[in-house]
């Protein structure tokens, strides 16, 4: 067994022993919410590379959830696409979250104002609807505007 293997191993114990959330596909959509953000803020607090993500997250889907990726992952990697973290939180959300669904929290996201929420409550409810909108959340200028307009004068 060489280097990489055991490190692999020792990664993937160490992630399974934090007893990371499973997602089965027959959640309801908070359910999906807090399935993604939960296991994101693990990834994050192991420092896990795009990389190490993505070879981990087949492990965390069982039943409809595990076909999905299964059948996403073989189109994905026959059209010639890198298969990074971002990649599979579009595919997830394409799958687990209805387009109309998607169109309402986009809209939400665009709406979105301070007015009476605290600026901790308008932060957090403008990150949690961020992620409804993809396009924008890779334009850290069209983010920043988008968060300001929404402040109270």
């Amino acid at each position: 067994m060489d280097v990489s293997e055991t490190l692999m191993e020792t990664q993937l114990m160490r992630f399974h022993s934090l007893q990371p959330p499973i997602l089965r596909g027959i959640e309801t959509t908070s359910d999906y919410e807090s399935w993604i953000d939960d296991i994101e803020i693990l990834f994050d607090s192991l420092e896990y590379s795009d990389e190490r993500r993505v070879k981990l997250i087949g492990n965390q889907l069982k039943e409809v959830a595990k076909s999905w990726w299964i059948a996403t992952k073989e189109v994905l990697e026959q059209r010639g696409t890198m298969i990074t973290w971002k990649i599979f939180k579009i595919e997830f959300y394409r799958r687990f979250f209805p387009s109309s669904y998607r169109e309402d929290k986009r809209a939400e996201f665009k709406d979105l104002k301070h007015g009476q929420l605290s600026i901790e409550e308008y932060i957090a409810q403008f990150s949690t609807l961020l992620r409804f909108d993809p396009h924008m959340a890779g334009n850290d200028e069209a983010v920043t505007d988008q968060f300001v307009k929404g402040l109270n004068p």
